[in-house]
């Protein structure tokens, strides 16, 4: 196989099979990012391939991401709020990011969703494997080179109490945001985005359009009758059980003390009525008729 690398000269890949078998990518690196090119499948009557791989000079500051478009749909279910979130990530510029600046950990994405979700779940494994919890942070080392990614992901926050808020500060600096609300009672939802065009009628829609939001700025939305489980109240109703049955027991042995001294003293009382001889008792000898 022959590569050809514009006017850094060409060179001959030896050794690879042409079975059909074996799938190829080709690529580059530059400034320790590996730019990928199309993947390409050869074979004993197709030994050649055409395969355009670009690469782009690293930028480490400032973030050139912005969000095209961020889409958020919310599920509520019994026990749980079931949150899909869409974000189209672009970068316009002609650089490939890759954070780091002044020596810090690269960190590309911060993902700013609710501290206290169960489980999230990326759409694409690529996405799955470069996210972790770093600092108690969802993020990901990932390059951004130019152009637009779609990045989707899933997590669930569990029901706490009826009232409940859910707060998302966005990521990037964002075009447009359209949060809708499926399966819950519209008559109980607050949300800080203008109202929107819903396409179903079971679904509760807010979005915005136009200028740019800042990252940073906070979505919210605030649920009013939300079907919270049994299991939320658990602990209170065990506490209510428990703090029952001190006062159960504290007031029983307030009752039970007067009740034991009241029966003390009238049994003293009643041993000192009894009547009893003193000294013990005398025979006395009557005489016998004299003569």
């Amino acid at each position: 196989l022959r590569f050809i690398a514009c006017e850094f000269g060409d060179g001959v890949f030896d050794g690879l099979p042409l079975d059909g078998g074996a799938l190829f990518l080709a690529g580059a690196n530059r400034g320790e990012v590996f730019h990928p090119g199309e993947r390409v499948r050869l074979g004993v009557r197709s030994s050649e391939a055409e395969v355009t791989v670009r690469v782009f000079d690293a930028l480490t500051a400032p973030s050139p991401l912005v969000a095209r478009r961020h889409e958020i749909v919310i599920h509520t279910e019994p026990n749980l709020l079931n949150v899909t979130e869409t974000i189209w990530v672009s970068n316009p510029s002609t650089y490939c990011y890759v954070g780091g600046a002044e020596g810090k950990r690269p960190v590309t994405l911060r993902l700013h969703i609710p501290p206290h979700f169960e489980k999230v779940t990326f759409h694409k494994e690529f996405y799955g494997r470069r996210f972790a919890m770093i600092d108690g942070a969802l993020m990901t080392t990932i390059p951004w080179p130019p152009g637009e990614r779609e990045l989707k992901f899933t997590y669930i926050l569990p029901i706490e109490k009826q009232h409940q808020v859910w707060e998302r500060p966005l990521d990037l600096p964002c075009g447009a945001v359209r949060l809708s609300v499926v399966g819950s009672d519209s008559k109980g939802i607050t949300c800080n985005l203008p109202s929107g065009q819903a396409t179903d009628s079971s679904e509760l829609v807010f979005e915005h359009q136009g200028t740019f939001l800042p990252a940073g700025h906070t979505i919210r939305v605030a649920f009013g009758r939300l079907p919270v489980p049994f299991s939320a109240y658990g602990r209170w109703i065990a506490l209510g059980i428990l703090a029952t049955l001190i006062v159960v027991v504290a007031v029983a042995m307030l009752v039970k003390r007067p009740m034991a001294k009241r029966e003390g003293k009238s049994t003293v009382q009643s041993d000192q009525r009894m009547p009893h001889r003193r000294g013990g008792s005398k025979r006395r000898s009557l005489p016998v008729g004299s003569e």
